[in-house]
């Protein structure tokens, strides 16, 4: 009886030290691809729209600085101001100079947004902002299921990736196709498409975050990234309602600005990879673009 009790005692060991392990070594890689483990002069916090859109390695070249690239596929308004305060709340802060802030026509929408995004979190519960935030969005079982076995916590494949990336300071930007043009304007004429809403609820939850930035003295650049212009023009007035807001608000906040790429790249149709995002060689495009206007504020 004695021996099965000491057998199991030391599986039990052994399985939460490969598990304790194994978890460090998944969070060191996320946190390098995300840039949480280093002091960064630039934040870029945003959704997929600016991941795809700007090349890091490029920035931090050229400009001849840190980069922290905390971009989520699927994060909304609430998840964002999470991150921002996730970041300002690190011992990696105090060297931050300028937020580029990722923002889009349907920013304020919050339909269609995922529901679950809080999910994306788990590898940082150690966190206590992060841990705050799961606890306040996820059940109980679900929340104690993922504190108590670490390696849970690197279910979702984008977190895998992210790891794998990390260990291999890989940022590239894979999306090398281009949009399909005849095939969206199908879907159009369908009316297969989200429409624009201006939630107040997501509007507080930004404003929030930008202040939260301003208030550390951290310079906000609302970035506007190209989508597609059949996108924009499925409800003109919508979308023009919402360019409209984010000029307004960077002129009556200090220390925000608003940068809207649009006008200039989204009839570029060989530069996108779908109605949202930009391929590889829009990237490139856009990232000039950023580098050039980020060399006076640096």
């Amino acid at each position: 009886m004695r021996k099965t009790i000491a057998s199991l005692l030391i599986v039990s060991i052994a399985a939460l030290l490969v598990d304790y392990l194994s978890d460090r070594v998944m969070l060191h890689g996320v946190n390098a691809f995300y840039g949480l483990d280093q002091h960064s002069k630039i934040l870029l916090v945003g959704h997929s729209h600016l991941m795809l859109a700007t090349d890091k390695e490029r920035m931090e070249k050229e400009l001849n600085t840190t980069v922290s690239k905390y971009t989520r596929e699927g994060v909304n308004v609430y998840d964002r101001k999470v991150m921002v305060h996730q970041y300002l709340s690190s011992a990696y802060s105090d060297s931050l100079k300028i937020c580029l802030y990722g923002v889009d026509l349907c920013t304020f929408t919050g339909k269609e947004l995922s529901q679950n995004s809080y999910m994306l979190f788990y590898p940082f519960m150690d966190n206590a902002v992060i841990d705050d935030y799961i606890k306040g969005c996820s059940p109980a079982t679900d929340y104690w299921l993922h504190k108590l076995l670490r390696v849970s916590r690197y279910n979702d494949d984008g977190i895998k990736g992210a790891a794998a990336r990390g260990w291999r300071k890989d940022w590239s930007n894979r999306k090398n196709g281009v949009v399909d043009i005849p095939t969206y304007k199908k879907k159009l004429l369908n009316g297969d498409e989200r429409h624009i809403e201006v939630e107040p609820e997501l509007i507080a939850e930004f404003t929030k975050t930008i202040k939260m930035l301003t208030d550390r003295g951290v310079k906000v650049v609302l970035v506007n990234t190209p989508t597609l212009d059949l996108l924009n023009e499925y409800e003109p007035k919508k979308y023009e309602m919402v360019v409209d807001w984010f000029t307004q608000f960077a002129s009556n906040h200090e220390n925000v600005e608003y940068w809207d790429f649009n006008p200039e790249y989204s009839s570029r149709h060989e530069l996108f990879h779908d109605r949202l995002h930009l391929n590889a060689k829009g990237q490139q495009v856009i990232t000039t673009e950023i580098i050039d206007k980020l060399q006076s504020e640096l």
